[in-house]
C-alpha cells in the first residue's frame, strides 16, 4: 500500500493531505512507526500478539482488516493508547518506506517498475 495516496504527491505534505489517510492506513504507518522505534520486525510484533507472521505481514502492508479485539490487544502488547496506533504526523509521512524483500515480487509489478525507469 502506498504510504499516500492523496492529491499532492509532492516532497511537501499539508494537514489537508494527513486527514486523506484512511484509518488503514493510518494503523499500517502506526505500526511501522512502532516497528522502526522498537527495532522490530514482523515476526516480533506477530509473537507478541499470537498471531501468524504471514497475518502481521498482511496488517502491515494494508492488505488485511483489523477487527476491534486485535486492536485492543495491540494496545496492551504494544503499551500504547488507540491513539498512538492512528495518530499520524508530518514527520510519519516523510519516513522512508522500507525496501520491497522482493522475494514475492509479481511479474506484473516487475513490469510496471522497469516501464517506470525506462520513461525516466
Amino acid at each position: 500500500m502506498p504510504r499516500f495516496t492523496g492529491k499532492n504527491k509532492g516532497d511537501e505534505t499539508t494537514i489537508k493531505d494527513l486527514t486523506e489517510l484512511t484509518h488503514q492506513e493510518r494503523l499500517v504507518i502506526g505500526l511501522e512507526r512502532i516497528k522502526s522505534e522498537r527495532s522490530l520486525k514482523n515476526k516480533d510484533l506477530a509473537a507478541m500478539l499470537g498471531v501468524t507472521e504471514g497475518y502481521m505481514s498482511q496488517v502491515i502492508r494494508g492488505k488485511r482488516d483489523v477487527k476491534l479485539t486485535m486492536l485492543d490487544k495491540m494496545t496492551r502488547q504494544f503499551r500504547v493508547t488507540t491513539s498512538d496506533l492512528f495518530n499520524v504526523s508530518e514527520d510519519d509521512l516523510r519516513r522512508p518506506l522500507r525496501e520491497e524483500s522482493g522475494r514475492r515480487r509479481s511479474k506484473k509489478k516487475m513490469a510496471e517498475r522497469h516501464l517506470a525507469h525506462a520513461h525516466e
